[in-house]
C-alpha cells in the first residue's frame, strides 16, 4: 500500500543532520577501503585523510569505520578505537595536549580491562606521561590568562594537581612538558602489557572546523605519533579547509616565475608550503565522491521510507532495499526496482524521479544540503497546507532553487508578482524554452541530411512552399504550448504569491526611484532574466523562417547633422 504524505503535519518530512547510523549513501565500500589501510602492516604507522567538503557525509563514513575495525577486533589482536573532535576541545587548553590526552585514556582503559587490580610497569608509564600532559596543559593556561590578564578558574587548577602516586613514587622530580614524550610513548606501546593490541587506530573528526591554531596544534600531536609502531590515524577534513588554515600560520609565499623553476617553464609549478606541510603528515586521502543523478534519486527514495509514519518498513526490509539499490547501481536507474514483499514505494519514486534532475544539478550531490532543501521545502508546504493551499513539490522547488542560486533573479519574479504581470512574464520564458528544446530536437534530427547534402556536388534547393507555411506552424505550435503551459502558471504564481516575503509590498513604496531595476509592462514583452541559462535558450530562429522570440526592441541611436561652418 502506498504511504500518503499528509503535509498539514511535518512528522516524517524533516531529516535530522546527525550523522547516519543507516547507510543510506553505499559509503561500506569507502569505509571497508580505509579500514583496510589501518590495518596493513605495510603501511604501520599510518596517517590518512579522509576528505570532502562539509556535508559529504565524512563523519557517517567514520562511524562506518569504527564499526567495522571493532568487528575485525579480537581478543588476541585487538583494536583499540580513538574518538577524537578538536572541534569541541576546551579553548582554555592546548588542542595538542587533549589529542595526546584523548589517546592515553584509551590505552588506560584498556590496560584495566587487562589486568584491573594489578600494578604493572605499563600503567607506571602511562601516568609518567600523564603528568607531563598535565604539566603541558598548566603552561598553556597559565599562557591564556596572562595574555588575558585574568587568574584561572579554580577548577582549572585543581584540575591540573596529581595526587601522589600510590608506589610512593614522587611526583616532583617528574619530566615537565612534552620534550621526549615520543620515546616514552613508544616504550609504552612496546611493553608486554600492550602485546596484545594491533592497532591504536585514532578517528579525528571536523578538523576542518577549527580555527588555524588548533588546526596546526592538532596535526603537530599526530606527528609526535606518526613514527610509533601500532599508531593509525584517520583524518576526517575538507583537505582544501585544512591547507587554508595552515596558510594563515606560515610565511606568506609567492609562486616562483617559470625561469626559478628548477625544471624551467615547462615543469609543474612547485606545491605552496602548506601543501607541503599537510601531506608531509597526510600520507595520502581517501577522497569522498559527491552523489551522482543516480544515487542522488536512491538517496531519495531511501530518505522517504525510512521517514515514513504510516505503513513503515520493518529494519530488514530497508536493508533489503537498499541492497536493492545497489544491485541497479550498476545499471543506472531505479526503473526495474523490485520493492520488499507486501511493500510499494510507487510515490517515493514518483517524488524523486520529480526532484533528481533539479537537487543533483543544483546541490551539486551533497547529501546535507539535499536534506537541509527538502526540510525548507516541507517547512513552506506545511504552512501553506495549513493555509488552505496545496503547492507542488517541483514547482516549490524551482522556486527555492531561483530564491537561493539566483536571488537577484527571484527578487524580479517576486516583482512581476506584486505588478500582476507574473503570468504573462511565465508565458514568455515558457515560450522561449519550448522554442529552444524544439530547435534542439531539429538540429538532431536534420544533422544527418545536412551531412549527406554536403557530400554532394550542389546545394539542395530551399522548398519555398514550405517556408511560406513555417511561419504558421510555428504559430500553431505556440498556441499549443500557450494552451498546456497554463496550469503550471498558475500553479508558480500561487508558490511564488505564498514565498513572498511578508514586508516585500514596502519594496514597491520607492518604484518610482528603481524604475530601472523593476520590470515594467510593455507592448514588447522583456524575459526579465539575463542569466547564462535564458541567454543560452533565446537564440535567434529567423534563419529557419520562425518568428524570433520576444525580446527587448533595440534602441535605435540618431546621429546629429554635420554642423554647418
Amino acid at each position: 500500500m502506498t504511504a500518503k504524505v499528509d503535509y498539514n503535519s511535518l512528522a516524517g518530512q524533516l531529516w535530522s543532520d546527525e550523522p547516519a547510523t543507516v547507510d543510506l549513501l553505499a559509503a561500506k565500500a569507502i569505509a571497508a577501503t580505509v579500514t583496510d589501510a589501518v590495518l596493513d602492516d605495510a603501511l604501520d604507522p599510518l596517517s590518512l585523510g579522509l576528505s570532502g567538503p562539509w556535508g559529504s557525509g565524512k563523519t557517517t563514513v567514520l562511524e562506518l569505520v569504527e564499526a567495522d575495525l571493532e568487528e575485525r577486533s579480537t581478543p588476541e589482536s585487538k583494536v583499540v578505537v580513538v574518538r577524537t573532535d578538536p572541534w569541541r576541545y576546551d579553548p582554555a587548553v592546548g588542542a595538542k595536549e587533549s589529542i595526546i590526552a584523548d589517546v592515553l585514556d584509551a590505552l588506560e582503559t584498556e590496560l584495566e580491562r587487562v589486568s584491573p587490580k594489578l600494578e604493572t610497569t605499563a600503567k607506571s608509564a602511562l601516568r609518567s606521561l600523564a603528568r607531563r600532559v598535565d604539566w603541558s596543559k598548566a603552561i598553556q593556561l597559565a599562557a591564556k590568562t596572562g595574555l588575558a590578564l585574568q587568574l584561572p578558574r579554580i577548577e582549572d587548577l585543581t584540575e591540573l594537581i596529581k595526587e601522589p602516586t600510590g608506589d610512593g613514587e614522587e611526583t616532583g622530580g617528574a619530566p615537565r612538558g612534552l620534550a621526549g614524550f615520543r620515546e616514552e610513548f613508544a616504550h609504552l606501546m612496546e611493553s608486554d602489557d600492550l602485546a596484545h593490541v594491533q592497532r591504536v587506530a585514532v578517528l579525528v573528526d571536523d578538523l576542518d572546523r577549527c580555527l588555524s591554531r588548533t588546526v596546526v596544534e592538532s596535526l603537530e600531536a599526530i606527528r609526535l605519533f606518526l613514527s610509533v609502531p601500532n599508531m593509525a590515524f584517520v583524518i576526517a577534513a575538507d583537505e582544501e579547509r585544512v591547507s587554508d588554515a595552515i596558510k594563515v600560520e606560515l610565511p606568506a609565499w609567492k609562486v616562483p616565475e617559470e625561469h626559478e623553476r628548477p625544471g624551467g617553464k615547462d615543469a609543474l609549478p612547485p606545491e605552496p608550503p602548506w601543501k607541503l606541510y599537510l601531506h608531509k603528515i597526510v600520507q595520502t586521502t581517501v577522497p569522498l565522491p559527491a552523489l551522482g543523478a543516480f544515487d542522488t534519486e536512491a538517496y531519495l527514495v531511501l530518505l522517504q521510507v525510512q521517514n515514513r509514519t504510516t505503513d513503515q518498513f520493518t529494519p530488514e526490509q530497508l536493508e533489503e532495499l537498499i541492497t536493492e539499490c545497489g544491485r541497479l547501481r550498476a545499471i543506472g536507474t531505479l526503473d526495474e526496482l523490485n520493492a520488499p514483499e507486501s511493500t510499494n514505494v510507487q510515490s517515493e519514486l514518483a517524488f524523486a524521479h520529480k526532484m533528481t534532475a533539479i537537487l543533483y544539478q543544483k546541490l551539486a550531490g551533497n547529501p546535507r544540503r539535499i536534506k537541509r532543501f527538502l526540510n525548507d521545502m516541507n517547512v513552506r508546504r506545511s504552512i501553506a497546507a495549513r493555509r488552505g493551499i496545496e503547492l507542488e513539490n517541483e514547482v516549490v522547488a524551482k522556486l527555492m532553487v531561483l530564491e537561493v542560486l539566483l536571488p537577484e533573479q527571484f527578487k524580479v519574479v517576486l516583482s512581476w508578482l506584486r505588478g500582476g504581470e507574473l503570468r504573462d512574464r511565465l508565458a514568455v520564458l515558457e515560450r522561449i524554452a519550448n522554442n529552444a528544446e524544439k530547435h534542439a530536437t531539429e538540429d538532431a534530427e536534420n544533422k544527418p541530411a545536412t551531412e549527406a547534402a554536403g557530400s554532394g556536388d550542389g546545394e539542395k534547393p530551399v522548398d519555398e512552399d514550405q517556408q511560406a507555411k513555417s511561419p504558421d506552424t510555428s504559430k500553431a505550435t505556440t498556441k499549443k504550448t500557450a494552451k498546456a503551459a497554463k496550469k503550471t502558471e498558475a500553479k508558480t504564481t500561487t508558490a511564488a504569491a505564498e514565498m513572498q516575503p511578508e514586508d516585500g509590498a514596502k519594496d514597491t513604496e520607492s518604484a518610482g526611484d528603481d524604475t530601472a531595476d523593476t520590470p515594467t509592462a510593455s507592448t514588447t514583452p522583456d524575459p526579465g532574466f539575463h542569466d547564462d541559462l535564458i541567454r543560452c535558450q533565446a537564440r535567434p530562429a529567423a534563419r529557419r523562417g520562425e518568428p524570433e522570440p520576444l525580446s527587448a526592441p533595440r534602441r535605435v541611436v540618431q546621429r546629429r547633422p554635420p554642423r554647418q561652418r
